[in-house]
């Protein structure tokens, strides 16, 4: 799961690399959420530039459900769980480029929690 309070091109970055685990796992089910003011017309705008194949949705409370206790200082909050619900590794990042440039880091964490059992 991917939360983000920006729809941009650093998103989408993020975005594009977890779309490539996805198209050779079909076993991963990603999706972003738009949160603090996400608009569903910023995602349509994303998704017409980029072409994202990973869903992209508008979080209907704010800052995000409540059960994730999302930390309203990071732009962006990546989850990745295992098989059964566990979270494997969770990543916050200030602004969309911060986590742009870990991009590759989310990915591979993504593959490896797809191999935990």
């Amino acid at each position: 799961m991917i939360f983000t309070q920006k729809a941009d091109d650093d998103l989408a970055s993020l975005v594009k690399a977890v779309d490539a685990v996805q198209k050779t796992h079909a076993d991963l089910g990603t999706v972003v959420v738009g949160v603090s003011g996400v608009e569903p017309s910023d995602f349509e705008k994303l998704q017409a530039t980029h072409k994202l194949t990973t869903p992209l949705t508008v979080s209907v409370e704010k800052d995000g459900p409540k059960r994730y206790n999302l930390n309203k200082e990071a732009a962006v909050t990546v989850l990745i769980y295992t098989r059964g619900g566990n979270i494997f590794k969770n990543f916050a990042f200030r602004d969309t480029k911060s986590a742009a440039a870990q991009a590759a880091d989310i990915a591979k964490a993504a593959e490896q929690a797809l191999e935990k059992k």
